[in-house]
């Protein structure tokens, strides 16, 4: 394995010490009164971010349709425009077919 894939295990059980040193912690000051009510607090904890990683991730773009002749630009056009000789249409005369 190289050394980016031995990363990924090795930041996963960085993490999990320290969740279970966190709960430990937790139980020792007498933050929960049993492991039990510990995991009934990390499962709802989890079940919010994952709800809203949920929510993040299914968001669909509204403008990714190109109406028109979308082409890419020709050399010359490309270069007209780098030098400024291009002059756009005014946008209140311009048609969008539907």
């Amino acid at each position: 394995m190289g050394k980016i894939d031995k990363l990924g295990p090795t930041l996963v059980a960085v993490l999990a010490a320290l969740a279970c040193g966190a709960g430990y912690a937790a139980l020792q000051f007498g933050w929960f009164r049993s492991p039990w009510e510990l995991a009934g607090w990390l499962a709802v904890g989890i079940a919010f971010v994952a709800a809203g990683l949920g929510v993040q991730a299914n968001l669909t773009p509204k403008n990714t349709n190109v109406h028109g002749d979308a082409r890419p630009a020709s050399e010359a056009e490309a270069e007209a425009a780098a030098r400024r000789d291009t002059k756009p249409a005014p946008h209140h005369d311009r048609t969008f077919p539907d």
